[in-house]
């Protein structure tokens, strides 16, 4: 580049010289030295030679070594300093005053005018956004500075995705970060960094920006579900799944994702025993040992409960031997009249269906004020009766086509995973 054009474009287009504001009018000027300062502001406002800039630059020179922190004499020097293309000390001076004065119009003006020449733009933008506060009487102020600020995000953007595309994720992180510094309520500068987290898996971050990304810029469906991933991410489904849920009442869910949750849930509560759950899902039938597991996994507040203590011998050997003791000692699953519990024998309808009515009144679930519903194959004298029909009324089981509950018939793993699934959703719809 050109010498010259270089330091064209680092420096500001000067006015005439007549109409400058004299610094006196932001500065406080000695009362000592005052006569000395006017003569030395006639002197700079009528120079028309080189010659005359010289004894200028005495005179402020004289002034400054009478009183060094002169702020008004300094402002001179950065004015000429302007006129004669010496942008880099012009702006040192001026910040010198600008640190004495943080509201020093004058400072802030030139600073500002010198930041974006120079392409500086969220300093220009910070500048002007300061001018404004301390002086109104520029009108096209507040033009730059919304010039300022679109220039500032849109190069630290492009530098930001750049970064990215390479790969260097800490470089684009610390350029989105000088973007929201300028713009903090622009909800799309925290929906770019939270993406950018979200590809480093730094789930915590990017759910911090992903909420202000709703606080500023209000609802919206993308969002919810970035958020739901960055929950279930974090482990914590059961906030995931509320807002999936909300997703799911405006009509917008998310399936994939719902099922991620769903996964992950069932990681949590099983662990490295998981293969036992997947065993369940496809069973054909449900063994009583099955059902226990169940229970206490998807109800971890049941071993809480009070219990009473039974005496069970068949257990010692089952994968699910604590389970089973937890719900025998509080009455969900009862053990047979020669205290065994037979683990592996298969369940029927109507034990299920006794073990989930039992189950809602142990976790206090909310009456579904269902009117009752005709059994065909359920007398309302059978002792199972009001069970039965506490679990229709839930929606936790239902009748085949001709209207009956099928009491001896055994239950699959899928429609087993389906009730408990859908009690878990009571239970939590009652604490929320």
């Amino acid at each position: 580049m050109n010498f010259i054009l270089f330091f064209l474009l680092q420096s500001i287009l000067m006015p005439p010289r007549i109409v400058l504001e004299n610094p006196a009018a932001v500065s406080e000027i000695p009362k000592n030295l005052k006569k000395d300062y006017d003569k030395a502001w006639t002197r700079f406002v009528t120079a028309a030679t080189a010659k005359e800039d010289i004894k200028v630059v005495q005179d402020l020179e004289k002034l400054l070594k009478k009183k060094r922190d002169f702020d008004a004499a300094l402002t001179i020097q950065a004015y000429l300093d302007l006129y004669q293309a010496r942008p880099f000390e012009a702006e040192r001076r001026l910040d010198l005053v600008l640190s004495r004065q943080p509201a020093n119009r004058l400072a802030l003006y030139y600073l500002a005018e010198l930041a974006y020449a120079r392409g500086e733009y969220a300093r220009a933008h910070g500048l002007y956004g300061r001018l404004i506060q301390v002086d109104r009487a520029r009108p096209e102020t507040e033009a730059k500075r919304q010039k300022a600020f679109l220039l500032a995000t849109e190069n630290l953007l492009q530098t930001a995705a750049a970064a990215e595309q390479e790969g260097r994720f800490a470089v684009a992180e610390n350029f989105y970060r000088q973007a929201l510094a300028i713009a903090p309520g622009e909800p799309t500068l925290h929906g770019q960094i939270a993406l950018l987290f979200a590809k480093q898996a730094k789930w915590e971050e990017a759910l911090v920006h992903l909420k202000s990304q709703l606080e500023f810029g209000g609802p919206d469906d993308q969002v919810h579900r970035r958020m739901a991933e960055a929950l279930m991410n974090l482990g914590r489904t059961e906030e995931a799944r509320d807002v999936l849920g909300r997703l799911r009442e405006s009509g917008r869910s998310d399936e994939e994702l719902d099922g991620k949750v769903s996964e992950l849930e069932d990681l949590g509560r099983w662990g490295n025993e998981i293969g036992y759950f997947r065993q369940i899902q496809t069973a054909t039938e449900i063994t009583r040992e099955q059902l226990s597991a169940m229970i206490v996994r998807y109800f971890p507040q049941v071993v809480e409960f009070r219990q009473t203590p039974q005496i069970v011998t068949d257990t010692q050997n089952s994968w699910a031997s604590s389970e089973i003791q937890a719900v025998v000692g509080v009455g969900l699953i009862a053990p047979l009249p020669n205290h065994t519990f037979r683990p592996s024998d298969s369940i029927t309808r109507t034990e299920l269906a006794t073990s989930l009515a039992r189950l809602t009144r142990l976790l206090s679930v909310p009456a579904s004020n269902v009117p009752p519903i005709p059994v065909s194959d359920l007398a309302q004298s059978n002792p199972v009766y009001l069970d039965v029909q506490l679990v229709l009324g839930y929606g936790l089981m239902g009748l085949d086509d001709a209207g009956r509950f099928n009491v001896n018939a055994r239950v699959n793993g899928a429609d087993t995973v389906r009730a408990i699934e859908k009690l878990l959703g009571l239970v939590r719809g009652k604490v929320a």
